[in-house]
């Protein structure tokens, strides 16, 4: 098992696996399948491609069995903070701490980058998965609030932190 960082060249496995998640666990995602299975090619190899950002798969020799992203906080003016986004691994490789490789990847990515004082990430009110994984990694809770889930449900969302030391 192994993470590699996505490119361009990789998104038509990167668009499988992210509609494969939202149709199986739309509950758990912002997003929703209808919306994302409709957007251009295009969309999805510059998604790959921005410097800002990173994706990368979780490969079980040559086939992709997980993701996950990492973005700038859209809604930081400093642009100093990165979210944790679209953290997806099929059922049968569930349960195996594998969600520490792409937590591993990711936080290296940022502090790698020089791009990010903070890194934030939230689940869904009962995803224990995600709860124990990113405290796993030190993040920290520091707020809980309602929002629209992709499953058109409205429910609590728990956001957690971490300040990377630069």
């Amino acid at each position: 098992m192994f993470v590699k960082k996505l490119t361009g060249k990789d998104w038509k496995a990167y668009k499988t696996l992210r509609l494969e998640a939202l149709s199986r666990h739309e509950d758990v995602f912002g997003a929703s399948f209808e919306k994302e299975a409709e957007r251009e090619d295009s969309v999805w190899q510059k998604m790959l491609s921005q410097g800002r950002q990173a994706f990368f798969g979780l490969y079980d020799g040559k086939d992709i069995v997980g993701i996950t992203g990492i973005v700038a906080d859209m809604h930081d003016e400093s642009g100093r903070t990165a979210i944790l986004i679209a953290s997806y691994i099929r059922e049968e490789y569930r349960g195996r701490k594998l969600s520490h490789l792409l937590y591993a990847a990711r936080i290296d990515w940022a502090i790698k980058s020089g791009l990010f004082e903070r890194i934030v990430v939230g689940h869904r009110e009962g995803n224990e998965a995600s709860r124990r994984a990113n405290q796993a990694f030190g993040f920290e809770l520091y707020a809980k609030e309602e929002q629209d889930w992709g499953d058109g449900a409205r429910a609590n969302i728990y956001r957690y932190e971490v300040r990377l030391a630069l």
